[in-house]
């Protein structure tokens, strides 16, 4: 019913809380006196009013006065239940029901418009207490009852109102909770993206540089042919002019990510956020690709990171690399430890793996080696691989990393990091 209120215009919300409200009067005890009812109608009203703040609760309640007690009215004419003029009164009465509710709303909660929950409940307790006795009244022919009816209706006022409160506030508190899960979702998503982006932008900054180096080359070998072979020489020249384009590209692009991708959102984060971080990406992947992988965490110590996309970047690949090596695996366990030790910090992430033999731990920090592809398409793995995380190590950290495996007994890989690199205390 919310979901369709959101959706609606005021007149279209108002339609449908009367509809909804009168359904809900058929659901009823009688009590007290005759014509009097217990309905559920007055737990339902509530809850509108409470996610609806921006409608005016005359125009809703007059509504529901006209929708309510007139559909009660008419089954009870064609059912024959009571005479016409009795009817009437009870028509009468509900609608009187509604309308000193809605007055009592406005006046001592909406006009006010400093809404909070502690306030509602109590105006509602009113509303539906005030409106109770009101409509009793005129059932009652205007005679004061005794002290145990006054009881009565302020417990079916309490308990009604207790149980609208709990309804409205916990799906109000739910909702809450999930947005700020997809927020944090999507704060997780950005510092991915984000640590994804900028290692890009450096190793396109460094791939710029190598170019720049070919081009110069070319242009010595054309000037250097122009002697010998005319036409080396133009194919030379040629080779410059293809490569500067290609530095011009590479250029573009990365303008273009600097321009549209704000790296400063986060100017820095806390480590223990990091971890969490990836931690938390890694096991919705994890999730996601149904892997029987768990991921265990022992911190000890705290850092304020200033390059904490580069730090994303080196342990989310180091968790990935222990993710693939586990994915054909039963009762597969990432454990990641790190800790403070002197002016060093130590970031250990082990896997219980197929482990590596000696002639591949040789390999695996050398450039363009990798072990993982598709043996259909023949696609290599798009990462940024252990020898680029050796260098970002390296050029970021003053850091160092080595490996520890053997066969069937898992890989251990243990990062070292200079701590007034992390906290941003020296050039890089």
């Amino acid at each position: 019913m919310n979901h369709q209120l959101k959706h609606a215009g005021r007149g279209q919300r108002i339609m449908i809380a009367a509809f909804w409200i009168a359904l809900a009067s058929q659901i009823q005890w009688s009590a007290l006196v005759p014509g009097f009812i217990i309905a559920l109608s007055p737990l339902i009203l509530p809850i509108f009013l409470y996610f609806n703040t921006d409608l005016n609760p005359i125009p809703l309640t007059l509504t529901v006065a006209v929708a309510s007690p007139v559909f009660r009215g008419i089954l009870m004419l064609v059912s024959q239940q009571s005479s016409p003029q009795q009817i009437w009164l009870y028509i009468w009465a509900d609608m009187a029901f509604y309308i000193l509710y809605g007055l009592i709303y406005y006046w001592f909660y909406w006009r006010r418009g400093s809404w909070n929950n502690a306030t509602f409940f109590v105006t509602i307790v009113l509303c539906d207490y005030g409106a109770n006795l009101f409509e009793v009244s005129i059932l009652n022919h205007w005679q004061v009852p005794n002290l145990d009816f006054f009881k009565i209706i302020f417990a079916v006022a309490l308990l009604r109102t207790l149980a609208s409160c709990v309804l409205a506030f916990g799906y109000h508190y739910f909702a809450l909770l999930l947005r700020l899960e997809r927020h944090e979702q999507q704060y997780y998503d950005f510092i991915m993206a984000a640590a994804s982006v900028k290692n890009e932008l450096y190793f396109m900054q460094k791939n710029v540089a190598e170019l720049e180096s070919i081009m110069k080359n070319a242009y010595l070998l054309n000037d250097e042919l122009q002697v010998i072979d005319h036409a080396t020489s133009n194919r030379a020249l040629a080779i410059a002019r293809d490569v500067h384009e290609v530095k011009k590209d590479y250029q573009n692009v990365m303008r273009g990510l600097a321009a549209s991708f704000t790296m400063e959102r986060v100017v820095t984060m806390r480590l223990t956020e990091i971890i969490r971080v990836v931690t938390e990406y890694a096991r919705r992947v994890i999730r996601d690709g149904q892997l029987d992988v768990v991921i265990q965490e022992k911190v000890e110590g705290e850092l304020v990171i200033v390059e904490h996309y580069t730090m994303v970047t080196i342990l989310s690949n180091l968790i990935f690399n222990s993710m693939d090596a586990l994915s054909q695996q039963r009762r597969g366990v990432i454990t990641i430890s790190v800790w403070r030790d002197g002016e060093y910090l130590w970031l250990v992430v082990a896997d219980n793996g197929p482990g590596m033999t000696q002639q591949m731990q040789a390999q695996i920090f050398t450039p363009g080696f990798t072990t993982k592809f598709n043996a259909e398409t023949g696609d290599v793995y798009r990462g940024i691989g252990l020898y680029h995380t050796q260098q970002l190590m390296e050029k970021t950290f003053a850091g160092q990393i080595h490996v520890e495996s053997s066969p069937q007994h898992g890989a251990k890989f243990t990062a070292q990091f200079k701590i007034d690199h992390l906290l941003g205390e020296v050039e890089t």
